[in-house]
């Protein structure tokens, strides 16, 4: 069973999350791709929903499914975010911002009144960082001073996020740097760390905001909720 076959065992499950009449953050990424069609049918059959998105991409995708897109600073509240993650561990902590959606990511899940993930077996790790760098969103002025500062501080080995030989940028105008981290690295310091430098809008780490991850297993799904 392939990694696409895993992900479409999630989709249907997290569709069952959206009820009518709510406002739903959705995601970025190859996942939430696959569970744009699935909300796009809930409005042939009835269900009215309003979409926040996570990044331009996802809002563009999902206008042309004909699902309702709105800003989300038109909205006070969102009462469910769904989304992807590059890494789960057992307390369903996350990294995220593969797709270099970070920020964005976590203002709605921030907002969400439940945030839940949807993933395959291969992202569940013993501990973060264990097979995915961490992403960290930086201004363009002076990412290589904090590239250096990080690897200065941490040890860590840090790289500017390139597509095709061309830096890539974010939907907010700003560089991805990937940190490769120490093995055990503690989420919770190192967020605090790199949070603090000047430069840095936002890390990858996503800590106890978690309420279910629904993962997709080769015996079948399996649903993760927060203790």
């Amino acid at each position: 069973m392939d990694i696409k076959e895993l992900k479409l065992k999630t989709v249907d499950d997290a569709v069952t999350e959206i009820k009518d009449g709510m406002i739903v953050g959705i995601g970025t990424g190859s996942t939430i791709e696959l569970l744009l069609p699935k909300i796009a049918a809930l409005l042939n059959d009835g269900t009215q929903i309003t979409g926040v998105c996570t990044s331009n991409k996802t809002a563009l995708i999902a206008k042309e499914l004909g699902i309702k897109i709105v800003d989300v600073n038109d909205v006070d509240y969102i009462d469910v975010a769904i989304d992807g993650a590059d890494e789960f561990d057992s307390d369903l902590n996350l990294i995220k911002g593969g797709g270099g959606a970070l920020f964005r990511e976590k203002v709605i899940d921030d907002m969400a009144e439940r945030f839940v993930v949807i993933a395959d077996e291969t992202k569940f790790v013993d501990y973060l960082g264990q097979t995915f760098k961490l992403p960290v969103e930086v201004d363009k002025f002076n990412w290589l001073l904090v590239s250096k500062k990080i690897t200065k501080d941490t040890q860590a080995v840090v790289s500017r996020r390139n597509v095709e030989d061309i830096p890539f940028v974010t939907d907010n105008g700003n560089y991805i740097l990937d940190v490769e981290l120490l093995p055990h690295t503690n989420p919770y310091e190192m967020h605090e760390y790199l949070i603090h430098l000047t430069g840095v809008l936002e890390t990858g780490y996503f800590l106890d905001v978690t309420d279910r991850v629904i993962v997709g297993t080769k015996e079948g799904v399996k649903i993760l909720d927060k203790e």
